[in-house]
């Protein structure tokens, strides 16, 4: 995991705030607090045929404050990262 500076949180609020269209209410407990997490986590996709080589992508967590619904977003394409590295 790598941290996100405080700056950069902001932006990828920003770019959430943009993106998000209608209410921001969590689809499990109907509160509309959200927080972005501090640290890029990575998922890699991996084929059926259990071919670990697959692909990891770099993704920002948005969390529900209230019931902790988590929400990932592709870092790379809200402009938190270039080329793997944090901004």
């Amino acid at each position: 995991m790598t941290t996100i500076p405080k700056e950069d949180i902001q932006k990828a609020i920003a770019w959430i705030d943009e993106h998000w269209k209608g209410q921001k209410t969590c689809p499990i407990c109907a509160n509309t607090r959200w927080g972005v997490a501090d640290l890029v986590g990575e998922v890699q996709m991996t084929s059926l045929a259990g071919d670990l080589t697959g692909q990891a992508y770099p993704l920002v967590i948005v969390t529900c404050q209230t019931c902790g619904y988590a929400l990932l977003f592709n870092a790379t394409v809200i402009g938190m990262m270039e080329r793997g590295l944090i901004r």
